[in-house]
Protein backbone atom coordinates (compact mmCIF):
# COMPACT_ATOMS: atom_id res chain seq x y z
CA UNK A 1 0.00 0.00 0.00
CA UNK A 2 1.45 3.62 -0.82
CA UNK A 3 0.99 5.49 2.13
CA UNK A 4 3.18 7.25 4.73
CA UNK A 5 3.60 5.88 7.56
CA UNK A 6 2.68 7.02 10.85
CA UNK A 7 6.50 7.20 12.44
CA UNK A 8 7.26 8.86 9.10
CA UNK A 9 4.42 11.11 9.64
CA UNK A 10 5.38 12.16 13.06
CA UNK A 11 8.81 13.36 12.45
CA UNK A 12 6.84 15.72 9.94
CA UNK A 13 3.64 17.18 12.05
CA UNK A 14 4.79 16.59 15.62
CA UNK A 15 4.42 13.52 17.81
CA UNK A 16 1.90 14.40 19.61
CA UNK A 17 -0.80 14.53 17.28
CA UNK A 18 -2.22 11.11 16.96
CA UNK A 19 -3.57 12.42 13.33
CA UNK A 20 -1.76 10.34 11.45
CA UNK A 21 -1.68 7.18 13.23
CA UNK A 22 -5.32 7.48 12.94
CA UNK A 23 -5.22 7.76 9.35
CA UNK A 24 -2.78 5.02 8.48
CA UNK A 25 -4.61 2.66 10.45
CA UNK A 26 -8.07 3.63 8.83
CA UNK A 27 -6.79 3.54 4.95
CA UNK A 28 -5.04 -0.24 5.94
CA UNK A 29 -8.36 -1.11 6.97
CA UNK A 30 -10.45 0.25 4.07
CA UNK A 31 -8.10 -1.17 1.61
CA UNK A 32 -9.04 -4.52 3.09
CA UNK A 33 -12.72 -4.14 3.06
CA UNK A 34 -12.45 -2.37 -0.87
CA UNK A 35 -9.60 -5.57 -1.44
CA UNK A 36 -7.71 -2.70 -3.26
CA UNK A 37 -4.27 -0.73 -2.94
CA UNK A 38 -5.24 2.74 -2.10
CA UNK A 39 -2.93 6.00 -2.68
CA UNK A 40 -2.97 8.79 -0.61
CA UNK A 41 -3.87 11.85 -3.17
CA UNK A 42 -2.01 14.84 -1.27
CA UNK A 43 1.12 14.54 1.31
CA UNK A 44 -0.57 13.21 4.91
CA UNK A 45 0.19 17.14 6.74
CA UNK A 46 -2.07 18.38 4.02
CA UNK A 47 -4.97 16.67 5.25
CA UNK A 48 -4.71 17.84 8.94
CA UNK A 49 -6.86 20.71 9.80
CA UNK A 50 -5.67 22.96 12.35
CA UNK A 51 -8.08 22.91 14.83
CA UNK A 52 -8.59 21.88 18.41
CA UNK A 53 -11.07 18.94 17.18
CA UNK A 54 -8.43 17.13 15.45
CA UNK A 55 -10.39 16.95 11.92
CA UNK A 56 -8.65 15.59 8.90
CA UNK A 57 -9.74 15.13 5.35
CA UNK A 58 -7.42 13.20 2.74
CA UNK A 59 -8.13 13.03 -1.10
CA UNK A 60 -7.61 8.79 -1.69
CA UNK A 61 -7.76 6.84 -5.02
CA UNK A 62 -7.45 3.45 -6.17
CA UNK A 63 -4.72 2.72 -9.17
CA UNK A 64 -5.51 4.09 -12.76
CA UNK A 65 -8.04 2.15 -14.80
CA UNK A 66 -5.82 -0.11 -16.96
CA UNK A 67 -7.03 -2.68 -19.71
CA UNK A 68 -10.03 -2.26 -22.66
CA UNK A 69 -12.88 -3.88 -20.13
CA UNK A 70 -14.80 -1.59 -17.68
CA UNK A 71 -11.66 0.60 -16.98
CA UNK A 72 -13.29 0.70 -12.98
CA UNK A 73 -11.26 2.99 -10.37
CA UNK A 74 -12.46 5.43 -8.02
CA UNK A 75 -11.38 8.92 -6.13
CA UNK A 76 -12.78 9.49 -2.22
CA UNK A 77 -12.03 11.81 0.54
CA UNK A 78 -11.67 10.57 3.80
CA UNK A 79 -12.30 12.72 6.55
CA UNK A 80 -13.22 13.26 10.54
CA UNK A 81 -14.87 15.93 12.18
CA UNK A 82 -16.02 16.15 15.39
CA UNK A 83 -19.68 16.13 15.98
CA UNK A 84 -21.68 16.84 18.99
CA UNK A 85 -17.98 16.34 20.49
CA UNK A 86 -17.77 12.60 19.09
CA UNK A 87 -15.18 11.73 16.52
CA UNK A 88 -17.71 11.06 12.78
CA UNK A 89 -15.60 9.33 10.34
CA UNK A 90 -16.72 8.60 6.83
CA UNK A 91 -15.22 7.97 3.94
CA UNK A 92 -17.05 9.37 0.26
CA UNK A 93 -16.32 7.20 -3.06
CA UNK A 94 -16.68 8.87 -6.26
CA UNK A 95 -16.78 5.39 -9.02
CA UNK A 96 -15.67 6.09 -12.42
CA UNK A 97 -15.92 3.39 -15.61
CA UNK A 98 -13.98 4.82 -18.64
CA UNK A 99 -13.51 7.53 -16.76
CA UNK A 100 -17.13 8.56 -16.91
CA UNK A 101 -18.68 8.63 -12.87
CA UNK A 102 -20.94 5.95 -12.00
CA UNK A 103 -23.71 6.32 -9.89
CA UNK A 104 -27.98 5.71 -9.40
CA UNK A 105 -30.06 6.96 -12.27
CA UNK A 106 -32.51 8.63 -9.94
CA UNK A 107 -29.91 10.75 -8.83
CA UNK A 108 -29.68 14.04 -11.26
CA UNK A 109 -26.42 16.06 -9.68
CA UNK A 110 -24.81 12.24 -9.50
CA UNK A 111 -23.79 9.87 -6.89
CA UNK A 112 -21.73 9.33 -3.60
CA UNK A 113 -21.18 6.04 -1.86
CA UNK A 114 -20.46 7.14 1.89
CA UNK A 115 -18.87 4.14 3.96
CA UNK A 116 -19.16 5.12 7.97
CA UNK A 117 -16.67 4.20 10.35
CA UNK A 118 -18.36 2.30 13.66
CA UNK A 119 -15.72 2.38 16.30
CA UNK A 120 -12.77 4.12 18.24
CA UNK A 121 -10.48 6.42 16.35
CA UNK A 122 -7.87 5.43 19.17
CA UNK A 123 -8.65 1.78 19.78
CA UNK A 124 -10.16 0.17 16.21
CA UNK A 125 -13.77 -0.07 14.87
CA UNK A 126 -14.86 -1.38 11.36
CA UNK A 127 -15.99 0.32 8.09
CA UNK A 128 -20.16 -0.28 7.72
CA UNK A 129 -22.66 -1.13 5.28
CA UNK A 130 -21.84 1.18 1.51
CA UNK A 131 -24.98 3.53 1.08
CA UNK A 132 -25.82 5.30 -2.19
CA UNK A 133 -26.80 9.61 -1.49
CA UNK A 134 -27.09 11.88 -4.05
CA UNK A 135 -25.11 14.62 -4.38
CA UNK A 136 -27.92 16.65 -3.72
CA UNK A 137 -26.31 20.57 -2.95
CA UNK A 138 -23.70 19.45 -5.76
CA UNK A 139 -20.97 19.68 -4.02
CA UNK A 140 -19.08 16.89 -5.29
CA UNK A 141 -19.49 18.13 -8.92
CA UNK A 142 -15.66 18.23 -9.02
CA UNK A 143 -15.18 15.07 -9.62
CA UNK A 144 -16.74 14.32 -12.57
CA UNK A 145 -13.60 12.29 -13.77
CA UNK A 146 -10.65 10.65 -12.17
CA UNK A 147 -7.58 12.94 -11.22
CA UNK A 148 -9.73 15.85 -12.86
CA UNK A 149 -8.53 17.89 -9.86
Amino acid sequence: MTFTSGSEAYQVIGRDDPRPGWISRLVTELSTLLQEQITLAEPLDKCLMDDEGFSFSCPIRSSPPQGNGFQLCWEGVLGMEPINGKPHTSVSLFLYSRNRRLGMMDHKQGSVLEIEYEGSLEHGGRWGTPTWFPDEFGEYLAYASYSDR
